[in-house]
């Protein structure tokens, strides 16, 4: 696995952003965030932007194991790039958001499923776009089909279990979610059932949906989303701010 580290041109310890591609955790890369990660870079973050293992050769929860690795290497290599280990933030999109969403709220400690891993940096605040965030609401989709390995009706435990709202605490940390009211492929639904969620749970949430955008539209186009997020992220993380910049 490998993964591009975006560092700023400023001295200090530099909050952190785990970036997390979508592609129907199956397909496409880390180039796709290239462009938020460097918006991010010049506003002062760290961006680590990873790849993972694809489906169906892989399924649940290699991806979600992917992740801790990545956690796991921020962590180890914290000095070497002069990274806050205390302030490492997920972002993703689609299969990512979800990915970045699950990773934030797992309780790793009480589940064998996923593996030993040692204790890690907690993620400090989630920006996820385009989040499926409830996959039990797929019962035969292909593409959800291929990431868990059978039907839902199969395996409703394992459905239950990869999704980011079967997890959702009263620790979590704060979540902003973009969505666009128009998108076909999550529907919005999956945004307002878990930002719903948080809240009822006393989670910080912030919910953006964009009334005219599809998924795809959401992700190319959706500046004004991205902007808003980077502020969530600058109050989340309490960040002296100078000229707008980190």
């Amino acid at each position: 696995l490998e993964g591009d580290l975006y560092l700023p041109g400023k001295p200090g310890k530099h909050v952190v952003v785990l970036m997390v591609h979508g592609g129907g955790w199956a397909s496409r890369d880390r180039n796709d965030m290239t462009s938020i990660s460097e918006k991010l870079s010049r506003h002062g973050y760290a961006v680590l932007n990873v790849s993972y293992r694809f489906a169906p050769a892989h399924t649940y929860p290699a991806q979600l194991l992917d992740l801790r690795q990545a956690l796991h290497w921020l962590a180890v290599n914290a000095d070497r790039y002069d990274l806050d280990v205390d302030r490492i933030n997920v972002w993703g999109y689609s299969s990512g958001g979800h990915l970045g969403a699950l990773l934030a709220s797992y309780d790793f400690a009480q589940t064998d499923s996923v593996g030993a891993y040692p204790a890690l940096p907690r993620i400090r605040a989630v920006v996820a776009g385009g989040t499926p965030a409830d996959l039990r609401k797929y019962s035969r989709s292909p593409v959800v089909m291929r990431f868990l390995g059978g039907a839902r009706d199969e395996l409703p435990e394992l459905y239950a279990e990869a999704s980011p709202i079967s997890h959702v605490s009263a620790d979590d940390p704060p979540v902003f979610l973009y969505h666009g009211k128009l998108d076909l492929m999550v529907t919005v639904d999956q945004a307002t059932d878990y930002y719903a969620a948080l809240r009822a749970n006393g989670v910080e949430a912030e919910l953006y949906v964009n009334p005219w955008l599809g998924h795809l539209a959401m992700f190319v186009l959706g500046g004004d989303a991205e902007t808003e997020a980077i502020d969530f992220l600058n109050r989340k993380n309490s960040p002296t701010l100078v000229g707008g910049v980190l």
